[in-house]
């Protein structure tokens, strides 16, 4: 069962997120706690949101207990459409690259939901899921939820969402990355070859619902972030991603763009987590 403690820090937390998780919703989840390799965990537990049992892993630094609570930062690492919470740790050099950044990095299961609640699947609410998911993690390893020791980074679907994440929690991240994201979607229109089919099933067919969960409309809201983009020559999120630049460079908001050799792959995402680690420490850091 969980602490006095958290149920403390899970409503000062749902103060910054929009948290609105019960004690009696929560109570029920069994922890249960699995080391995949030294200092990787997965957390499973019954997700009061979905219905259903879920897990994250959990990346943790060399001699983490004698890190101060204080002192612990943490980036939280959303995967890609058909990927899951093991796709980074899975492949070796991704996973030494993770140990070694000193960082407390969560890797949440967020199947095929896209991070948002579907306005036409009702009881898919993965945004909301999220927001369990840190929430318990966060408490379980004693990590801290201010901004400025936070980050939140991800890949292809995964780049919609912690694009989409961070903006729906405004003050939440100092830094925010996204690897080949789809920083323009979901919408019509684009260019041949720049496009990706609508999963009309998770969105709804409505153009002008579309727009609400567009991460293009909000960019304001990153306002106070430390932003990376990260695209790839040949790949079909490049023009996206350059609207999405477009549309920062025309609010005045500071940013890193950065366009990789190669298309909308995997080996793009392998590339790219060291510049994903290198902005989030120096973020961090900073701070």
């Amino acid at each position: 069962m969980f602490s006095k403690r958290f149920w403390n820090n899970l409503m000062k937390a749902g103060l910054m997120v929009g948290l609105s998780l019960s004690a009696s919703e929560l109570s029920a989840s069994e922890l249960e706690t699995e080391e995949l390799f030294p200092r990787i965990d997965a957390v499973s537990f019954e997700s009061s949101r979905l219905k259903k049992r879920k897990r994250a892993v959990v990346v943790l630094p060399k001699n983490w207990q004698s890190i101060k609570p204080a002192e612990r930062r943490t980036l939280v690492i959303l995967h890609g459409r058909g990927r899951h919470e093991r796709s980074l740790i899975d492949d070796k050099l991704i996973r030494q690259q993770l140990l070694g950044s000193g960082l407390f990095i969560i890797l949440p299961d967020g199947d095929d939901g896209w991070f948002l609640n579907s306005p036409l699947r009702k009881q898919d609410v993965y945004e909301t899921y999220l927001e369990e998911v840190l929430a318990i993690v966060s408490e379980q390893y004693e990590l801290p939820t201010s901004q400025k020791q936070c980050a939140i980074a991800g890949w292809s679907m995964g780049g919609f969402g912690c694009v989409r994440f961070a903006e729906r929690h405004p003050g939440r991240f100092a830094a925010v990355s996204s690897i080949i994201g789809l920083l323009d979607f979901p919408r019509s229109g684009l260019p041949e070859g720049q496009s990706y089919k609508v999963p009309v099933d998770r969105f709804g067919s409505d153009e002008a619902v579309w727009k609400q969960f567009n991460p293009i409309n909000d960019a304001e809201k990153l306002k106070g972030a430390s932003v990376l983009i990260i695209t790839a020559d040949q790949a079909f999120d490049r023009t996206m991603n350059e609207h999405f630049r477009d549309r920062l460079t025309e609010l005045k908001l500071p940013h890193e763009y950065v366009e990789l050799k190669g298309g909308h792959t995997f080996p793009v995402v392998r590339a790219s987590i060291p510049l994903v680690l290198a902005h989030t420490k120096r973020v961090l850091q900073r701070n």
